[in-house]
């Protein structure tokens, strides 16, 4: 069984050098990224990017064992540590969107970057699920929001009509904004003084259902934006693989995290 599981550990470290190797060769002509195969270029660096982040937590599970207690040992280091991951995640997001994709090596250092990052923020969640002897429902998650990203991807490469981007927009935003709202209301009530745990436990749990529906759509979107921007896509400055692939990757990370909360009430 060690053996079995040890194997099937090097499965995503696997998946990373192949994609790794094979994006090499499809999305640059002389160190300058070309807008032929941007959709399959922009889903290699997704596909690394989802590997890399596995095989990060994986690795850092190993030796780190006790990172979770470690860094957040008191309210004070958790606060610091979110508040520097976040402004982390914004910061990098930011980059980048903003980098030139003709800056290749400054793109994927910030790239890289932000994945790591996302996955320190990460960790202390699947730790503590590890440590608790869920990593099954932690495999079934994983498998269950890649069967939800391949089956909502098809349908918009199938029928991408049903997307409308510049529709979407607007109501996408206001349904991030109404989600991130509603995870700062059990804060609030406990900074009031009325903190209930059964009340917390089941606010983020229909939180995390309404999540999970959010994000789908959100996922629908940024598929129908990569169809249309490979159709845009004339000169080398326009071929942002990176940029692509993040939309996407940050679409299935937050699917998978609120997939998550089912864990709740089960």
């Amino acid at each position: 069984m060690d053996m079995r599981n040890s194997l099937l550990q090097l499965v995503p470290l696997a998946v990373l050098i192949g994609s790794s190797a094979t994006v090499q060769s499809t999305s640059y002509v002389n160190g300058v990224p070309t807008c032929e195969n941007y959709i399959l270029n922009t889903y290699l660096f997704l596909t690394i990017a989802l590997s890399l982040v596995v095989t990060l937590t994986l690795f850092m599970n190993i030796i780190m064992p006790n990172y979770t207690e470690t860094v957040y040992s008191s309210l004070i280091s958790l606060i610091i540590v979110l508040i520097v991951h976040i402004v982390l995640l914004f910061y990098l997001r930011y980059l980048i969107d903003t980098i030139s994709p003709l800056e290749v090596k400054k793109k994927l250092a910030t790239w890289l970057l932000y994945i790591i990052n996302l996955t320190l923020f990460i960790l202390p969640t699947l730790q503590r699920m590890i440590k608790n002897k869920e990593g099954g429902f932690i495999v079934s998650t994983m498998l269950l929001t890649l069967g939800m990203t391949v089956a909502l991807s098809l349908l918009v490469f199938i029928k991408p009509d049903l997307v409308k981007t510049q529709t979407w927009a607007p109501y996408i935003f206001i349904a991030l904004l109404c989600l991130v709202l509603g995870l700062l209301i059990p804060i609030f009530t406990c900074l009031a003084g009325v903190c209930n745990n059964s009340f917390i436990n089941s606010w983020y749990y229909y939180l995390a259902i309404l999540g999970v529906i959010i994000f789908c759509f959100v996922l629908l979107y940024y598929t129908k934006q990569v169809i249309e921007n490979a159709d845009k896509c004339k000169k080398p400055e326009d071929a942002d693989y990176m940029k692509e692939s993040t939309n996407l990757f940050m679409a299935i990370i937050n699917l998978f995290l609120n997939l998550l909360g089912r864990k709740r009430r089960s």
